[in-house]
């Protein structure tokens, strides 16, 4: 009778089984890791790609700055067209309408250059400013035509128009004022101020002019 010991072989087929389990477990171990890195490169390449398009759109936004302050400016010079055409509708009855004067202080704006208020002033209060009234024209000659052309303009109120704003540049400043001096129904305009400033970093040139609309028949030509 012939006996064969299985108990050896037994054994070895057991450490087989168990040396495959461990590969088995160590390869989903190793993929797990892998897919984790993976996945946190993409993570990485998508988040440089939202940097870089942050980078790029941020580039765009300052340098459509200065024309988002434009627009700004011409929403505020919006809002304050209504209240400047109730402010001048003081002016005498035969002078032009003030939509039509208003409307043509704006359309004589050239570019970079924005208005911040109209106001209709009489000659006591420029004489209370003490702006020179000189420079509307000049003066009579002798105390008694002095004295007539003074009491003339009392009896003409409202006949001065005093216009503020802001430029980015001083020659439209000087281009405006030169526009201005086109329009038929001023007998003069002049820059009374000019000063320097800023406005969210940006280099402006602050403004003021005075234009003088005579009595009817007194207008200059065009």
């Amino acid at each position: 009778m012939i006996r064969i010991n299985l108990h050896d072989y037994r054994d070895e087929l057991r450490k087989i089984e168990i040396q495959k389990r461990v590969v088995k477990c160590s390869a989903i171990i190793i993929a797990a890791i892998i897919f984790i890195i993976l996945s946190w490169l993409m993570a990485q390449i998508r988040l440089d790609t939202v940097k870089s398009e942050t980078r790029k759109l941020e580039s765009q936004v300052a340098k459509l700055k200065k024309k988002v302050e434009k627009v700004k400016a011409m929403q505020t010079k919006q809002k304050r067209l209504e209240d400047i055409i109730v402010g001048i509708e003081g002016l005498r009855e035969k002078q032009m309408p003030a939509s039509t004067i208003v409307g043509d202080l704006n359309l004589m704006v050239p570019e970079d250059l924005w208005l911040t208020a109209i106001i209709q002033r009489d000659l006591e209060q420029m004489n209370k400013k003490k702006i020179p009234t000189i420079m509307f024209g000049t003066p009579s000659q002798g105390k008694k035509k002095k004295r007539r052309r003074k009491n003339r303009l009392i009896k003409d109120p409202k006949e001065f128009v005093e216009v503020s704003g802001y430029a980015l540049t001083e020659s439209g400043v000087a281009e405006y004022l030169k526009r201005l001096e086109k329009l038929p129904y001023y007998k003069a305009a002049f820059l009374y101020k000019a000063s320097h400033s800023y406005i969210g970093g940006q280099s402006v040139h602050r403004f003021t002019i005075y234009c003088y609309m005579p009595a009817k028949g007194k207008k200059k030509s065009a």
